[in-house]
């Protein structure tokens, strides 16, 4: 029973992270979209939330843009963390090693496609760029995500089952 108590508050509180981080990206891109349009002289009303704006509000565009790749890295790491948990508590001790292994490589090799697909899209055209984009910020979602920690996890366990 306690082991399942542990595997319930992991997994509030990755489904905690998510909306969290959801929030704090939909607000500071906000904030983002309010300072731009302002910058080309266009009247727009913020959206951002008065809590994050109280934080953020006389920070400018390139330290909010520094602060996303702040938090970017931080929610992988804490995905990460929680997958790394997770196995630490559901996995023998060789299972649990082989996972981590296997977790932090499939992570590098995820944000190493990311990060090359986007460069790709950079030396085509705007259109395919902004596709090539897209593409790029949907994997490095995927690492800031419980999806990460969740698919690794069930991917192992349903390669491992006959030997847990």
């Amino acid at each position: 029973m306690k082991q399942k108590i542990k595997y319930l508050i992991l997994i509030v509180i990755a489904i905690c992270l998510e909306y969290f981080r959801d929030y704090l990206f939909i607000n500071i891109n906000l904030q983002i979209d309010f300072l731009e349009n302002t910058a080309n002289n266009l009247e727009q009303f913020n959206n951002t939330d008065s809590n994050i704006h109280s934080f953020i509000n006389n920070v400018d565009i390139s330290k909010l843009n520094s602060f996303k790749w702040i938090l970017s890295i931080l929610f992988s790491l804490l995905y990460f963390l929680i997958g790394i948990i997770f196995s630490n508590f559901f996995f023998s001790k060789s299972l649990h090693k082989s996972f981590s292994i296997i977790f932090f490589v499939g992570g590098i090799v995820i944000l190493s496609f990311s990060f090359l697909i986007f460069l790709f899209g950079k030396h085509l055209s705007l259109e395919n760029q902004t596709n090539f984009y897209f593409v790029s910020l949907e994997l490095s979602h995927y690492i800031q995500s419980s999806l990460y920690p969740i698919t690794f996890l069930l991917i192992f366990y349903s390669i491992n089952i006959k030997k847990i």
